[in-house]
């Protein structure tokens, strides 16, 4: 975190105030649109996408766009500029001003002190890296990657042995809680003895299962990260989600199968055991980044890994179960 006496010292590189610039248009809410025009131009400015709007103590009031200003005529700033203007702090995440910038859809984020005076702005291209950068991480952690110390590219130019170290030791667990899969269809040996025909879906199942809680792992992550994000709506609505998901391909499946094989029985195993994996990796790809976060661990790291062993162990018993009592 840093402090109005890091001018002196080390500026965090994930902050506002590594990214901002403090070169800037200004304007004063009674000068005209026309005038402020003329005022800028043969000048060069840092972030020249928004002018900030400032009274005699250069406190910000507000911002007026571009495209505002050129259409404002002789108008006063005041009539056209966006009014009480959200801003972020020196010491601000890069990740919630990235946030900021798209729910208020900024171009540029003005940046002030802890008296309200304009200080400087994150330009739009600082807020594309921060954009990528936080992807980046995110995709990392997700994979179970243990995230670089410097910045979520780092790991792509660091030394052959420390990428290797960062990669193993969630693959390592996953390889180790594969044996759980192991053991279900040793379980269930006689089943496929007697019907090497339910071995076929195997694969299509762990598919489904996989990139539906992949894909409930990002939405948790990313909502986990919002805090004007009720984590609640956002669980009921992956359960409802993860349910019509797993009913449109439960009923694809069955159609499918049937028309394959006809097998009413097979069939319906088959339906069923997409629907109820379905809902299953909804459930535990939401859910396991939020067991982290009341934890107190990253929501994303190893959610991937850990989240593949749970629901392809889960859809694939859930399979074995239905074939049993439906097929033999």
């Amino acid at each position: 975190m840093t402090t109005d006496g890091d001018a002196a010292g080390v500026i965090s590189g994930d902050t506002a105030a590594a990214h901002m610039v403090a070169n800037i248009p200004r304007a004063k809410p009674d000068t005209p649109a026309d005038t402020v025009i003329l005022s800028l131009r043969g000048q060069h400015f840092e972030c020249a996408d928004t002018v900030f709007v400032t009274d005699d103590q250069e406190r910000l009031l507000g911002i007026v766009r571009i495209n505002d200003l050129l259409a404002g005529g002789d108008r006063e700033v005041r009539e056209i500029m966006e009014p009480e203007h959200e801003a972020a702090h020196r010491e601000d995440d890069q990740e919630q001003i990235a946030l900021l910038a798209m729910d208020l859809k900024m171009i540029a984020v003005p940046v002030v002190d802890d008296t309200g005076r304009l200080i400087g702005a994150v330009p739009p291209e600082a807020l594309f890296r921060i954009l990528r950068d936080e992807h980046m991480e995110d995709l990392q952690r997700l994979a179970g990657i243990e995230p670089p110390e410097t910045g979520s590219n780092v790991s792509l130019d660091t030394p052959l042995s420390d990428r290797f170290r960062r990669r193993l030791p969630w693959l390592v667990f996953g390889l180790l809680a594969s044996s759980m899969i192991t053991l279900v269809m040793t379980g269930f040996e006689e089943s496929l003895a007697s019907n090497v025909q339910v071995a076929f879906f195997i694969p299509a199942l762990v598919y489904i299962s996989g990139a539906i809680g992949t894909q409930a792992v990002s939405v948790a992550v990313r909502g986990l990260a919002s805090e004007d994000v009720s984590i609640a709506r956002l669980m009921m609505d992956e359960l409802v989600i993860g349910f019509a998901i797993g009913m449109s391909l439960g009923l694809l499946s069955f159609g499918l199968v049937f028309l394959t094989f006809g097998s009413m029985a097979l069939s319906l195993a088959v339906g069923l055991a997409v629907l109820g994996g379905g809902l299953v990796s909804a459930l535990v790809g939401f859910g396991l980044p939020w067991i982290f976060v009341r934890m107190g661990s990253d929501p994303a790291m190893g959610s991937g890994p850990i989240c593949t062993i749970i629901q392809d162990v889960a859809s694939l018993f859930l399979y074995f179960l239905l074939v049993t009592a439906l097929v033999l």
